[in-house]
């Protein structure tokens, strides 16, 4: 029974984590008291490589759950631009990954998985 048990831990498939809803109200608190890195996608509703970006990002989110946090952060929210001028966001999609509070590397247009992995195991070891 043990060793079915660990095979199927091995090849159940994952819940499907969604990126969390920023908004300028809550993206401070959710980037700064984060106890693993931050994924943030910037995008906006009438985007079309923003909807394909967000299909990366959730497998990204899914694959790597536990190790990053991932939200996502509609540009039109921003009207005062209290979230996206400090971090300088002009175009969409752009993501920013957030490790300790602070920005460490951002991506502007479509990004690919590997991009993103590679960006959070830099982080994870020290870099």
């Amino acid at each position: 029974m043990g060793l079915l048990s660990s095979l199927w831990d091995t090849i159940k498939p994952k819940r499907e984590i969604v990126p969390v809803e920023l908004t300028p109200d809550n993206f401070q608190p959710s980037i700064q008291n984060s106890p693993v890195p931050v994924l943030v996608d910037f995008y906006s509703n009438t985007c079309m490589p923003c909807r394909q970006m967000a299909k990366t990002v959730t497998k990204f989110a899914t694959d790597f759950q536990g190790r990053v946090r991932v939200g996502a952060f509609n540009t039109a929210n921003d009207t005062q631009g209290k979230i996206l001028v400090p971090l300088k966001v002009r175009a969409v999609p752009t993501l920013v990954m957030f490790n300790k509070g602070k920005p460490v590397e951002t991506f502007v247009g479509l990004t690919g998985y590997l991009k993103l992995a590679e960006a959070l195991e830099k982080i994870e070891k020290g870099g």
